[in-house]
């Protein structure tokens, strides 16, 4: 597409006029040959900065913002007053082929977002349709993954990885693309000229607090999804309040049709109910009750939350028309999320479970589930905390562990540019009796072996934080590092 038809208000040069343009971005780390690039005034840095890289990566054209001396003459160079607005009307434009053909699932909450998305995901892809994925654990078409920086990408990254994957599947015009919305998505308009089949709210709780400052103002970004973006459909888990109060918002616009979903009393026809949850050494099963007809859910999946994240999804498939008597056919084979409540069985027995769990509720919910799990044994939470993010959780998290695991290891996270021991000390704080069964060891790897090798059989033992992160952020530098990694070369070594 030529610059001129793009940007026919803009007064371009005839030379800018003529040249076309295959992408869009405004990350250098993200260009493309053929690109459109938009250098944008940033805190600390100006997108010209990073000039050279432009010019390595093939970057056609620079609209930028601002003053900035010793402006390159290599590259055709545009000054705009509107970056942000520019690329919020142009990329919708740029990119209308692939949106027409992408079905969009949204999914935000604080927790569970990732194992919603991969199980909707894999679901479809169960029912035979082209499906492709946006979140933490990867991105672009469902079985060719590759990593992904954010959980939601900026804003023309997002539009192009949504371009990429319609176009891996170029002789098929529908391609349902499952997305994780975070709040910080959400307040940086990340979303914005996005139309959702389904949004999906899981659940609020405490985070992002370094970001958003307040519980208030991060509610808040969490709700645009539902309150600021087109949706044909929404599933809401009404047994979380704040669920419930949208659920109530939106019963009174009777706008768009909504399928709730929990364990409280709801007269809603779409309504999902959950009960009689059994969690047991090989799994769960519960009773999901949907138009009067009930279903008995065998599930090997760890943790109450499972459920829930379940039946989330669901409701995403009934929300797009799919029949509930073949959705409660595949639900047994919706299995394990790398990194999500991950279960290793070790060579004595025991069991290590490797979980994302990097905040208070996520790690409460965690430790109850697996502690629901153990009939005889005893329960090990190996946990640390992420430097330069909120400090507030800390203490709060070693309640937690304190309360509800026998064994609590104190450990290294992502310390990033904070003391490692310092970190650790802000953790103790929060615990009521230190010295009983609990241990500082901030070598990671050492704490995971140290404690794999104490476990006995019937124990479980909680490696939370990191997840299906398969690094160690020290300083500024990404070391290489794997939980499952490490507890699978102990199994092989024994």
């Amino acid at each position: 597409m030529k610059l001129s038809q793009l940007f026919s208000n803009l007064d371009l040069t005839k030379a800018l006029q003529d040249i076309v343009i295959t992408g869009l971005s405004s990350d250098s780390r993200y260009v493309e040959k053929g690109d459109l690039f938009f250098a944008l005034q940033g805190e600390h840095n100006h997108g010209l900065d990073y000039i050279d890289a432009l010019r390595e990566k093939g970057a056609v054209a620079i609209f930028y913002e601002g003053d900035y001396d010793n402006l390159p003459t290599d590259i055709p160079m545009f000054k705009i007053s509107n970056a942000l607005e520019l690329m919020h009307v142009s990329a919708p434009i740029f990119y209308r082929e692939s949106l027409k053909m992408a079905t969009l699932i949204g999914i935000t909450g604080t927790e569970g977002k990732t194992s919603v998305a991969m199980f909707t995901a894999k679901a479809l892809q169960k029912f035979g349709r082209y499906v492709g994925m946006i979140g933490t654990n990867g991105i672009g078409p469902l079985d060719q993954l590759k990593e992904n920086t954010h959980t939601t990408p900026d804003f023309l990254a997002l539009y192009r990885s949504i371009d990429q994957i319609v176009k891996a599947y170029p002789a098929h015009n529908e391609i349902d693309i499952v997305l994780e919305v975070t709040s910080h998505a959400l307040d940086q308009k990340r979303v914005n000229g996005l139309s959702f089949e389904v949004s999906t709210f899981l659940n609020l709780a405490r985070d992002h607090l370094d970001y958003h400052h307040t519980v208030e103002a991060y509610r808040e970004a969490k709700e645009r999804l539902f309150k600021e973006y087109p949706s044909k459909a929404s599933v809401l888990n009404i047994s979380d309040p704040v669920g419930k109060e949208l659920f109530d918002d939106l019963s009174v616009k009777n706008d768009r049709p909504l399928f709730p979903f929990g364990e409280v009393e709801c007269d809603h026809v779409n309504y999902l109910k959950i009960s009689k949850i059994d969690l047991h050494a090989q799994g769960l099963c519960f009773t999901l009750t949907y138009h009067g007809e009930s279903y008995l859910i065998e599930s090997p999946l760890f943790g109450h939350f499972n459920a829930y994240n379940l039946v989330a999804m669901v409701g995403n498939l009934l929300a797009m028309g799919l029949p509930m008597d073949k959705i409660g056919r595949i639900l047994p084979e919706i299995t394990l999320v790398k990194g999500r409540m991950e279960a290793l069985q070790l060579p004595n027995g025991a069991v290590a479970v490797i979980d994302y769990a990097h905040k208070p509720n996520a790690l409460l919910q965690a430790l109850k589930a697996l502690k629901k799990h153990i009939p005889n044994g005893d329960l090990y939470c190996i946990f640390g905390c992420g430097g330069d993010r909120d400090r507030g959780k800390r203490p709060l998290m070693a309640e937690i562990a304190e309360e509800y695991a026998d064994y609590v290891i104190v450990t290294n996270d992502n310390p990033r540019t904070e003391d490692e021991n310092f970190i650790a000390d802000e953790i103790f704080t929060g615990f009521k009796d230190p010295q009983k069964n609990i241990e500082r060891i901030l070598d990671r790897k050492k704490a995971i072996v140290n404690t794999l090798a104490k476990a006995q059989a019937g124990d479980i033992i909680l490696i939370a934080g990191k997840g299906h992160e398969d690094y160690q952020i020290i300083g500024q530098t990404k070391h290489h590092f794997s939980d499952a990694e490490v507890v699978s070369a102990f199994i092989h070594k024994g």
